[in-house]
């Protein structure tokens, strides 16, 4: 993923620190593309596969925290795949060390998420934070964030991480303190944007801040408040594209729904007018709206991307937009080379059990079509989320794990189709 259009106040090319060379190399020596894995060329600066920095030695990989005496008995390498992870948390089959952020599970019974790696990334950038809360209208309330950093910017696993952190927090805080969803999620947004924003140290100048992208779900028993900031999607899954009954659906055995290349995440200025509202809903009359109707699946949010803009502006067909090199560069992120954030809120309010699913492009590079994830994933979803979000983030994981993928699940109304757990 190339650098389009750096320039004073753009971001460039960051470092990776969890990539490191194997004992005895050169100093500088890469054993792989922080951004794709592929093996650098010797002596080479850029990765000829995706054009990420390669010119300054990051350290060693470390643990990221010192392991708990027991840890890591069962713990498997996400690396080389074997549960040879030693006391010191290190794989004593490859060398790498063991990162608790490689694959994260957050069950909850009445939603759940995982946080996944992925099979080219040396780490996990993605992160993503879940809570169930007290309703004031009766039932539980589920509160979702997931965030995904910026690849080409420096640290991106600390912006994508305080990022659902800070957000997570202001939402549960907001909601209990008498906000409604709308005004929780604003907060919640503003709050992450500044909490990421403080990361920039002294050496993250000219515009190559920490960076990552945002979504956000407020699950009440009577709506769904979705606010985004950048490209990780929340879509509607409802019950009622598929029968009842069917329990054996699956995700198609080619790739996205709309051939595209691989994402670019570099974080660009481009000016571009104000976007209408999601052409899934086009009696919206703007962004910030609240939806009622018989919902179909469907995707709720709309990439803050080149591509999206343009066509969203009229400037080009869908065809021609993502067809250019520029179609996955993000427009709007949070970081302090972000300039005003302004995240954008909508309201729905579902006739339909169903479910709510974010997720960073880990996932939606591979299948993009709402009715085709709603298929996989319910009606058994609603009872056993934690089982659907596992064989999505395992779909992607099939279909070659390009990226770190992160899935969160939460029926609608919240604990109405709570069930056993899931045999394994």
């Amino acid at each position: 993923m190339g650098v389009i259009g750096v320039g004073a106040g753009q971001a460039s090319h960051g470092t990776d620190p969890a990539v490191g060379a194997p004992a005895g190399s050169a100093p500088g020596a890469v054993v792989g593309c922080p951004s794709c894995g592929v093996q650098p060329q010797p002596g080479h600066n850029f990765c000829e596969a995706c054009g990420y920095e390669l010119r300054h030695a990051p350290p060693p990989p470390v643990a990221e925290r010192a392991p708990r005496r027991g840890e890591f008995a069962t713990a498997t390498c996400r690396s080389c795949r074997t549960s040879s992870i030693g006391a010191d948390g290190w794989c004593e089959s490859c060398g790498r060390a063991y990162n608790p952020r490689d694959s994260v599970v957050t069950d909850l019974r009445i939603a759940a998420g995982m946080s996944d790696r992925g099979l080219r990334h040396r780490r996990n950038e993605d992160a993503m934070a879940v809570e169930v809360i007290d309703s004031p209208h009766g039932g539980p309330s589920v509160v979702a964030v997931v965030c995904d950093g910026v690849s080409s910017s420096p640290r991106p696993d600390d912006a994508s991480s305080t990022g659902a952190r800070a957000a997570g927090a202001a939402l549960v805080a907001a909601l209990r303190g008498g906000a409604g969803p709308e005004a929780a999620t604003r907060a919640a947004a503003a709050a992450a944007a500044s909490a990421v924003a403080r990361l920039a140290g002294p050496g993250d100048v000219d515009g190559n801040a920490p960076a990552c992208t945002y979504v956000s779900a407020v699950v009440t028993p009577e709506t769904v408040t979705i606010g985004w900031v950048g490209d990780s999607r929340a879509y509607w899954l409802s019950v009622d594209d598929h029968p009842v009954g069917d329990q054996d659906s699956t995700l198609p055995a080619g790739g996205p729904s709309r051939p595209a290349p691989e994402p670019d995440h570099t974080p660009v200025r481009i000016a571009l007018p104000e976007t209408p509202p999601p052409a899934a809903f086009p009696e919206a009359v703007s962004a910030d709206s609240t939806i009622r109707m018989p919902t179909p699946s469907a995707l709720l949010t709309e990439d803050d991307s080149w591509a999206a803009r343009m066509v969203a502006c009229g400037q080009l067909t869908e065809a021609q937009a993502y067809a250019d090199s520029r179609a996955h560069a993000i427009v709007s992120w949070l970081g302090a080379d972000a300039g005003e954030v302004r995240a954008r809120v909508m309201t729905l309010r579902p006739n339909t059990p169903g479910a709510v699913l974010l997720c960073s492009d880990g996932l939606w590079n591979y299948v993009q079509a709402a009715q085709t994830l709603s298929a996989f994933a319910l009606p058994y979803g609603l009872a056993q989320p934690m089982r659907a979000a596992r064989a999505l983030t395992d779909y992607a994981l099939q279909s070659g794990g390009a990226d770190n993928i992160t899935v969160v699940l939460v029926p609608f109304p919240p604990a109405a189709h709570v069930g056993p757990e899931p045999k394994e």
